[in-house]
């Protein structure tokens, strides 16, 4: 799926909404600043309301307006971690399978570690330096859970080129599901503060094609060349 690609839609969305939304109230209340300024009145303005009809009509289009976006960001949500699933199961024509890989991704301080149900591939890394991070290794074009968890405190897996973000918590497994459509490796960071040497928490995420993945689940090392 492409997040990057969904928080824009609706981001794009509720800019929309809000300068629409914005647009209509500074006319609501300029109108209402030169009516009340041309109209001499007996009576203080607004004592009583006279145009309960419009109020009415205003709030309920503020009100349908939030709603909406509501909805919006919790249908969005939804479909980002439950929606590939479903799609998934109905299409056989996708590559590798029709079922998503899972991947347990575990966060502590300071580092990443991972491990794939059913291989003996495993991935860890001490975050000390560029060349210790680890190397999620991932298959290219198919749907990949990621179930995410931590050792101790609270820290978050996020992979900023491709606009994607989610929580790991103690004692607790938040999944995220995605699909890397090519080939490639993405640098990755923790985006909750976590401790003294948070800054230093980064990991790769790196796509391979459907035979190199196989071979890194049997031996946990990819062959040289392996694309990067």
């Amino acid at each position: 799926m492409d997040y990057r690609g969904v928080f824009d839609n609706v981001f794009g969305l509720q800019l929309w909404i809000a300068a629409g939304v914005f647009v209509l109230v500074t006319g609501l209340l300029l109108g209402a600043l030169v009516l009340n300024r041309a109209r001499r009145r007996d009576k203080l303005p607004f004592a009583r309301s006279e145009h309960n009809p419009i109020e009415l009509a205003f709030a309920v289009v503020l009100g349908g307006a939030a709603a909406f976006l509501v909805w919006l960001s919790l249908s969005t949500n939804h479909r980002l971690d439950y929606g590939d699933t479903r799609a998934v199961a109905r299409d056989s024509s996708l590559p590798g399978g029709q079922q998503p890989v899972r991947i347990d991704v575990t966060a502590f301080q300071w580092c990443w570690g991972a491990s794939y149900p059913g291989s003996p591939a495993r991935v860890t890394g001490t975050c000390d330096s560029p060349a210790d991070r680890p190397v999620i290794v991932v298959p290219q074009g198919r749907p990949v859970e990621f179930a995410l968890t931590s050792r101790d405190v609270a820290h978050a897996f996020w992979i900023p080129e491709l606009a994607v973000k989610r929580d790991a918590y103690p004692d607790h497994v938040n999944t995220l599901l995605m699909t890397f459509p090519g080939t490639g490796q993405w640098l990755g960071r923790c985006s909750e503060f976590c401790g003294t040497y948070h800054q230093n928490m980064d990991f790769f995420v790196r796509a391979v094609p459907a035979d190199q993945y196989r071979a890194f689940l049997q031996t946990g090392t990819l062959p040289a060349g392996a694309a990067a």
